[in-house]
């Protein structure tokens, strides 16, 4: 039988800007085979044990066809047979595909990608590529996998590199055989992608530098201070309670989004955007510059925005938000609250709201009238973000429909009129994975302020997919797919936009633990819950924050992938607090984030400005690697060309004791010294004459509670060395 994909029907003439459809689609198919791609399938319970059937020659015209996934007891794209007997179902079932190649379209290496419960066998022209949870040696049509496949693991795409050289030019056979756990097993699928390796994307620090190149820190439970990479330093820019210096008042509390607006295209010249998640809820603009004798920011001047007036009456929680392409910023009430004061046909709250900030004011729109984005649709908004094509929007909900939107503007630069599209998945979430990688934009009513006062009711009502808790959406620079988070189902999911539909839907990272490359080795950790906002670097590492489990920031280089992490722990919050906002500068040389609700009991740290500071309440700072931000780092001499061997300095790292040797001709003065990387002294030097024989000392550092380092400046007569000791926990 013939069984064909049914899809979604969607809105056909959907206003799709040629720039954005430029920058998601690359100039060379990425995908030999793509996900939910059409196999052939024999699911009649035929043993095919001796028969060449994985070869060109082998005649599988008779079999049946359909879209993958393919398979049974999860949602599917193709429902397969197991055949009569529940209680004894078929082990085998045989899928094939017969592909044309033209070897110069392929990169020198070729990913493939399975999907596959329980176990399988992949082939190519006959011979047999690899084989995943299956047992080593003969196979026969009634072997069962290697292991049982369950859960979130049934919808992971293991991937596996070979060389380009496995195909032939001309007509190349795939064929792969999946076999069950057993006969009673209650599902089996499979899938298979195959596409080039894309090299941009592998992030090498170890050869070129930038603000994501950093060792990460140690896991750990919150403390009474803010940590981060000992590569870099951070600065605190404004603090809850802190005096406005024009208009009345001081910053309020709850620091959220915290973006960054250059002037000019300025990385020392801008706006800081700082939002209050309170009820009722505002913002701040305040005026920052960079001194580049002191390496620090400056805040200049400081006000709230008015959004307590006739025409807007009043704003809630303003949570996250976005920059927009042509230097504004727009905030995020989380919050729908009834009411219309000012009887102009819209709810009160529940609004995206855009703000000029040279003005320090809410935009008009040609009415004479502060408006907020009525057209965009009133909900728990928490996000936006929009394209560099200054037409697309995408954005999400945070409570209520927790649907992930998408807005195409009428005009270029004005989100003030458009039309607008909520996402249907074509198969529904299963364990919280994709069942599979498309999906519909399904309009959703915004012309009349009815419309836009219920567009998250309406927009359920159509099939939007609830994705429980969407509380941030960002666009790739690399590939420019879509990545959005799940607070609820602690993940972060991607998407490449096609207009009307979409493709390779897909987890990119969290729902499972990821090892750590620290300074003291590999630590796994689990990714945990309470993914929050989003942002990109320029090399395309995804900075991910988080607003539950530990309260971490994540980095995750553009390469990763779910069987092949590259995950980077970069900061750990001061008790009590969640990192809100992050945003970068133009140049990507310093970054921007808010420290929300800390204790009032966390303890004094210092700042790039050599001074203490305490995280004791809200406050936004600034980071940066050591060398861009603040006084410099005590200048370390190469020892080989001063001291030498002569000096033995361990362990290194250490989690409290440096024991120091030198061996030297005696009569010499020594010195030695104990820094922080200021190069201010942490403990009274030791001083002495070498004795000519081995001398050896300890400084015990347990008092120094947290992770940093140590500089070791040892002075011998005339020659001298700097050594750089990792202390950690």
């Amino acid at each position: 039988m013939m069984k064909k994909k049914l899809l979604g029907l969607g809105v056909l003439a959907l206003l799709f800007s040629t720039d954005l459809k430029a920058q998601i689609d690359p100039a060379l198919s990425a995908y030999v085979v793509t996900k939910d791609a059409e196999w052939k399938y024999l699911d009649n319970g035929t043993s095919l044990d001796g028969t060449a059937w994985n070869t060109l020659a082998y005649d599988n015209q008779t079999w049946s066809e359909g879209f993958a996934p393919l398979g049974y007891g999860d949602p599917m794209n193709t429902v397969i047979s197991y055949g009569p007997d529940s209680g004894n179902k078929y082990i085998t079932t045989y899928f094939s595909k017969d592909i044309t190649i033209d070897m110069t379209t392929l990169t020198d290496n070729i990913e493939f990608g399975l999907r596959r419960d329980d176990g399988a066998i992949v082939y190519i022209n006959g011979v047999e590529l690899y084989r995943d949870n299956m047992p080593a040696g003969a196979i026969t049509y009634l072997t069962n996998s290697a292991t049982t496949i369950d859960a979130a693991n049934e919808k992971l795409y293991y991937t596996t590199v070979f060389s380009k050289n496995i195909f032939q030019d001309g007509i190349n056979r795939i064929a792969v055989e999946i076999h069950n756990r057993d006969g009673q097993s209650s599902d089996l699928g499979f899938d298979l992608f195959i596409k080039n390796i894309d090299e941009s994307l592998n992030v090498e620090c170890s050869t070129a530098t930038g603000i994501a190149c950093f060792t990460s820190i140690q896991p750990t439970s919150q403390t009474s201070q803010l940590i981060i990479p000992q590569e870099h330093r951070f600065q605190l820019i404004a603090k809850q309670g802190q005096v406005h210096t024009v208009g009345v008042g001081s910053y309020e509390g709850n620091f959220d989004f915290t973006g960054y607006v250059p002037i000019a295209n300025s990385s020392e010249l801008g706006y800081l955007s700082i939002n209050h998640e309170n009820s009722p809820g505002g913002v701040s603009i305040t005026d920052i510059h960079f001194d580049t004798t002191t390496k620090l920011w400056v805040r200049d001047n400081s006000q709230a925005v008015d959004m307590y007036n006739n025409d807007l009456v009043s704003t809630v929680r303003n949570c996250s938000g976005g920059v927009t392409p042509w230097g504004t910023i727009i905030t995020a009430e989380e919050n729908t609250s009834a009411g219309d004061a000012n009887l102009d046909g819209y709810e009160d709250i529940g609004w995206l709201v855009e703000i000029d900030p040279v003005t320090k004011q809410v935009k008009e729109y040609g009415n004479n009238k502060q408006e907020k984005l009525w057209v965009m649709g009133r909900m728990n908004h928490e996000n936006i973000v929009v394209s560099n094509d200054m037409v697309t929007a995408y954005y999400g909900e945070d409570g209520g429909t927790n649907c992930v939107y998408k807005f195409v503007a009428n005009t270029p630069g004005d989100l003030s009129s458009g039309t607008v599209y909520v996402l249907k998945l074509d198969l529904a979430l299963s364990n919280d994975e994709p069942s599979s990688s498309t999906g519909t934009w399904i309009q959703v009513p915004n012309a009349t302020p009815a419309d836009c006062n219920n567009i998250r009711t309406v927009a359920a009502a159509l099939g939007g997919t609830n994705f429980n808790g969407v509380e941030d959406c960002e666009i790739s620079p690399i590939d420019g797919r879509i990545y959005f988070t799940s607070k609820g189902k602690n993940r972060v999911y991607r998407f490449k936009d096609d207009g009307g539909t979409l493709s390779e839907f897909e987890t990119f990272v969290g729902g499972m633990s990821y090892p750590i490359e620290t300074a003291t080795g590999t630590v796994t950790t689990p990714w945990s819950n309470g993914n929050d906002n989003l942002t990109f670097d320029d090399k395309g590492n995804l900075w991910v924050q988080q607003d539950g489990g530990n309260n971490y920031i994540w980095v995750v280089r553009p390469n990763h992938k779910q069987n092949n992490p590259k995950v980077l722990l970069f900061a750990s919050m001061p008790a009590g607090s969640e990192p809100t906002g992050l945003t970068f500068t133009p140049d990507f040389k310093y970054g921007f984030f808010s420290v929300q609700h800390p204790s009032g009991s966390n303890t004094p740290q210092p700042d790039a400005t050599t001074n203490n500071v305490t995280f004791n309440a809200s406050s936004a700072v600034v980071f940066a690697l050591s060398e861009n931000l603040g006084a410099q780092v005590l200048s370390i001499n190469d020892p080989t060309s001063e001291l030498g061997d002569t000096i033995k300095i361990y362990p290194n790292p250490t989690n409290g004791i440096i024991n120091i040797s030198f061996n030297v001709e005696a009569n010499q003065n020594y010195k030695v010294e104990v820094l922080d990387v200021l190069g201010r002294t942490i403990f009274p030097p030791k001083e002495g004459q070498t004795t000519g024989a081995l001398q050896k000392m300890a400084f015990h550092l347990t008092d120094i509670s947290t992770s940093q380092i140590i500089i070791i400046k040892t002075t011998i007569g005339s020659k001298t060395g700097a050594y750089k000791i990792i202390k950690s926990n």
